[in-house]
């Protein structure tokens, strides 16, 4: 019971630090890990079809590529988010250039 009590308080401790940290993040901060995530999905897939084609295999690369491509928008979307919640409008263009050619690459297959 004595070694229940000590595990048990840094459990709890631990826990509400991770809750009090992740309240903490700003809207900014939130959209933008959102973008990294989903953005290394994205480049994971492409990385992996990429090597099967190379290997010969075409298993799937359609499915795989509209997944990817899901993810790239989802990425991109969370960023233009990002920087409009951050007040920065100048490269929205841009990234809404680059959702046009992951809306492309969903497509294409």
């Amino acid at each position: 019971m004595k070694r229940l009590f000590p595990l048990l308080l840094i459990s709890l401790i631990l826990l509400f630090s991770s809750v009090i940290s992740v309240n903490a993040e700003s809207e900014f901060e939130m959209y933008l890990s959102d973008f990294y995530q989903k953005q290394e999905k994205a480049s994971k897939i492409l990385k992996e079809i990429e090597t099967d084609l190379k290997d010969g295999s075409r298993d799937r690369v359609c499915a795989r590529q509209r997944e990817a491509a899901s993810y790239g928008i989802e990425a991109t979307e969370s960023l233009i988010k990002a920087f409009k919640s951050n007040g920065t409008e100048t490269e929205i263009e841009n990234l809404k250039a680059g959702l046009d050619k992951w809306r492309e690459l969903r497509d294409y297959c």
